[in-house]
């Protein structure tokens, strides 16, 4: 009997996909696509920690992104024991996602990142990790509003969070403190360039031109560890695959299809 952890949503049947959202979203950015694949492909949508349906994190004293990969794992084999599948992750998501395929390469049939903020990739002292600290120490602060309005605007254009819904203001604020845990989960991880290099997949690394330049610098770094990777620009930014979904998800569908 199959009893998935809350937020880990199974739809479709076929080859197995795994989609997973970025920071202060949840699983739902994802049912474009889902609707695209569902034919196909058995869809594993998941709702990171913290987000959507799932549970909150249990301890988060010692949260670490091996606790997300451990809850995905648990998922996987009670739906797919023992099978590869797809990958897809935007943002946070594409970090996880990254991970997931770092430790289990064999087990991966493509991988789909838009704009993957695995910050620790970034080399300690450059220009490119100071502005990720900087960037992670402006949102840790007391003030739940403030810093929501600070992580939207950085991912988006400043002014983006005032112009929101109240409610969706204060749903974003409520969800900050995850927000600086997965900040922690980010720079926690240990795996290199040699540990990505082993990913031997089709890959398909999505950015915005719209970008911060932060996260199209860590795109173009991760590229340079992968032997089978296909780049992609969009006219978007890097909350892309939520504000252009029917232009960014079909592409991903198409390349998971290709694959």
């Amino acid at each position: 009997m199959i009893n998935l952890p809350l937020g880990i949503h199974v739809l479709g049947r076929g080859p197995a996909v795994i989609l997973l959202h970025s920071s202060l979203s949840s699983s739902k950015q994802w049912l474009p696509l889902v609707e695209c694949l569902k034919t196909r492909f058995k869809v594993i949508n998941i709702d990171i920690l913290g987000y959507g349906a799932a549970e909150a994190v249990a301890e988060p004293q010692s949260y670490n992104f091996s606790i997300e990969i451990e809850r995905i794992q648990e998922a996987l084999q009670q739906v797919i024991p023992n099978e590869a599948y797809h990958i897809v992750g935007h943002s946070c998501g594409g970090a996880l996602a990254l991970k997931l395929a770092v430790e289990n390469p064999s087990h991966v049939l493509s991988l789909s990142l838009y704009e993957p903020v695995a910050f620790h990739l970034l080399p300690q002292g450059s220009e490119a990790r100071i502005a990720a600290n900087k960037f992670a120490q402006e949102v840790n602060i007391g003030d739940l509003y403030l810093a929501a309005e600070k992580f939207t605007d950085f991912w988006n254009a400043k002014g983006f969070f005032r112009k929101l819904p109240e409610r969706m203001q204060q749903l974003m604020a409520k969800d900050m403190e995850k927000v600086n845990l997965d900040f922690i989960g980010l720079t926690a991880e240990t795996y290199g360039s040699d540990d990505i290099n082993k990913i031997k997949s089709p890959v398909m690394m999505m950015t915005g031109n719209q970008s911060p330049q932060l996260s199209k610098t860590l795109a173009a770094l991760i590229v340079t560890s992968l032997d089978n990777v296909k780049e992609v620009s969009f006219e978007a930014g890097h909350m892309g695959p939520v504000s252009h979904a029917s232009t960014i998800q079909p592409k991903i569908a198409e390349f998971i299809r290709d694959c």
